[in-house]
């Protein structure tokens, strides 16, 4: 039978707290932000110029093409 080494005196695992007991420090959370959640973050509005200009876009890409469509026929 294998005798079993003696406990050293410092040993790697030893610690007062875990890791996963551990949480950041960042904010303090209130009991309802820890019970519910976190709150939802505001909606950023869309960025409207960039929607146009595909609208646009893609209608002038139907136009041209249509109007290929239209000539060689």
């Amino acid at each position: 039978m294998k005798r079993t080494l003696p406990p050293e005196g410092h040993s790697k695992f030893s610690g007062n707290l875990r890791h996963y007991h551990r949480s950041s420090a960042q904010k303090p959370r209130t009991r309802d932000e820890w019970v519910k959640g976190p709150s939802s973050k505001p909606r950023h509005s869309r960025n409207w110029h960039k929607i146009i200009g595909i609208i646009v876009g893609l209608l002038a890409l139907g136009g041209i093409i249509t109007g290929l469509i239209i000539e060689l026929s």
